[in-house]
């Protein structure tokens, strides 16, 4: 009888350790096919979003640079008149 249990049980670790090795490759082969592409794509999207993101915020401070300069009075009289405003609303 002892055998035989012994025997059930060897069967049971061999099949549970088939089935886990079975899985094992699986979820490999998911990660490599599916998965790590989806997430490189996503962080490129990303690098090309911040990418994008920075480059026009350099445009825009030049826009504005190349304006003040152009204009230097009407840039501190609307200045001024944005630190009076925020000035009069934080009290």
């Amino acid at each position: 009888m002892s055998h035989e249990i012994r025997k059930t049980v060897d069967s049971a670790t061999k099949s549970t350790q088939e089935q886990l090795d079975t899985l094992r490759s699986q979820i490999e082969q998911l990660l490599s096919h599916h998965i790590n592409p989806a997430l490189l794509d996503a962080a490129d999207r990303a690098d090309y979003a911040v990418a994008t993101a920075k480059e026009i915020s350099d445009k825009q401070v030049k826009n504005v640079s190349t304006k003040v300069r152009s204009q230097p009075i009407a840039a501190i009289l609307i200045s001024s008149l944005v630190g009076f405003i925020a000035g009069r609303l934080s009290k």
